[in-house]
């Protein structure tokens, strides 16, 4: 049986799952909760991050409204309150950046003279009860069930990182061979609200490419799976993590040298990547059915399905400089690292 909450206890509940995730997994949370709060509204993570600085950029646009605003999100111990020097910091942020207006989330509270410099600057303000209050009214990382409550596993855990032992599952082996419409996916989903019309319209791709190159950006530690993929009332959302925001503002300025590091960075921790490098380092080189084989064995996927996907898999791997292949009757991966 489901453990059910009232109001006040879910509300506990929220704030425990807040506090326990990273700092950047608290900026990718508030920025879900802002989303959830204005639905017409774009926010992404910013791809720098400054201290005292702006941590979500957002946009409000429609016939009637364009404003710009900018959020800093503070991860704290209740006991560790927000003063008037960081507000006045993040106004001083927000003018660089040109920002029409400004928020700062807090998981604790707010000095008297930190409101007071806030609302002479007319910053908004959102302290940790209002923040995790908002999180049950708006059902983000719990569900309602009539007038009680119920955690919300699923979207937690689209937080954290991939268990390293067992079958890797099958949504984290790649079925994306393109690296240009990776980046052209990724770019989309940083100008939007990440929603699958969005990325189509945007990216000029199909539904179903859509979906595959999100997902892409996602084994690579580019994207955010905001909600889970099924037992949710909301469509499913993407978002670009602080190092998936960076790739794309290199890539944007054509700063290959800058934004190749980290798509190899990406490749390397993809799990099927890491076990493949791992396995070639030892054996020296690897046939493609040899490929194919591994991650059927290492995977979920059924030969046939691993089979389908190996190639995609071939190609992140020889995107790494210490892996090249070799054109024969079959193609072999060869480690070439000194």
């Amino acid at each position: 049986m489901r453990c059910t909450m009232d109001a006040v206890a879910a509300t506990e509940y929220v704030e425990r799952r807040a506090m326990a995730l990273s700092a950047e997994e608290f900026e990718l949370l508030c920025e879900s909760v802002l989303s959830e709060s204005l639905p017409p509204a774009r926010f992404s993570v910013t791809a720098f991050r400054q201290d005292g600085g702006i941590d979500i950029d957002g946009r409000i646009r429609n016939s009637l409204l364009d404003v710009s605003l900018g959020v800093q999100a503070k991860q704290y111990d209740p006991r560790n309150t927000v003063g008037s020097p960081a507000i006045q910091r993040f106004q001083g942020a927000l003018a660089d950046r040109g920002c029409d207006t400004g928020t700062v989330v807090t998981t604790s509270s707010f000095t008297t003279p930190a409101a007071e410099s806030a609302e002479r600057a007319g910053i908004h303000l959102v302290d940790g009860p209002e923040l995790f209050e908002s999180m049950v009214d708006l059902r983000v990382g719990v569900c309602r069930q009539s007038t009680r409550f119920e955690p919300d596993e699923e979207f937690w855990n689209l937080f954290g990182e991939a268990d390293e032992t067992g079958p890797i599952p099958s949504k984290r082996i790649p079925l994306a061979n393109s690296f240009e419409t990776l980046d052209t996916v990724l770019l989309s989903i940083g100008d939007s609200r990440g929603e699958k019309d969005d990325i189509v319209e945007s990216a000029g791709v199909s539904p179903r490419h859509a979906d595959l190159y999100a997902i892409a950006g996602w084994i690579l530690g580019f994207v955010h799976q905001e909600w889970p993929d099924e037992g949710t009332h909301r469509q499913r959302r993407w978002s670009l993590t602080r190092s998936g925001a960076r790739y794309v503002a290199y890539r944007t300025a054509e700063l290959t040298d800058e934004a190749e590091p980290l798509l190899l960075d990406g490749i390397r921790n993809a799990e099927i990547i890491e076990r493949l490098a791992h396995s070639l380092s030892e054996s020296g080189s690897l046939g493609h059915g040899e490929l194919v084989d591994f991650i059927a064995s290492e995977s979920e996927l059924s030969r046939s399905s691993a089979k389908r996907r190996a190639s995609s898999v071939g190609v992140w791997l020889v995107r790494l400089p210490e892996v090249s292949v070799e054109n024969g009757r079959e193609k072999r991966y060869v480690w070439v690292e000194s």
